[in-house]
């Protein structure tokens, strides 16, 4: 299995389960609405600033996203029993080790904001 396929396959698992019933799905507007401004923030802060930000902003949507992208790197093989925020920061992290954490957390940026296109509902519907 490829990679690609690894990460749209538990994409598709963890944005699933912020699928909400009934009338009221404010927050699964708001994990969408993130999802699909995360690609961007990843590519103008880079990664260890984003993961600090929706670190801090633990609350909701941005702690649920944070676990969710921790979880991507523990399904790949990328990230042992650290957190992901002390990984990308960690100074001992080589470049081009940095930049392959980067370019698979846009990976799964990118499936991520596909899947809540795809399985959850805006804000207003």
């Amino acid at each position: 299995m490829t990679i690609e396929r690894r990460i749209a396959g538990k994409a598709r698992d963890l944005v699933g389960d912020q699928k909400e019933t009934g009338v009221k799905h404010e927050k699964e507007s708001a994990y969408r609405s993130l999802c699909e401004s995360f690609p961007i923030l990843l590519l103008s802060a880079g990664l260890a600033q984003t993961v600090a930000y929706l670190r801090a902003k633990s609350k909701g949507e941005y702690g649920a996203l944070y676990g969710h992208l921790e979880e991507q790197f523990r399904n790949l093989g990328f990230l042992g029993p650290e957190a992901l925020s002390e990984k990308a920061a960690d100074p001992r992290l080589s470049q081009a080790d940095y930049r392959l954490y980067s370019e698979m957390a846009m990976h799964a940026a990118l499936w991520h904001k596909r899947m809540a296109q795809a399985l959850l509902r805006k804000k207003g519907d």
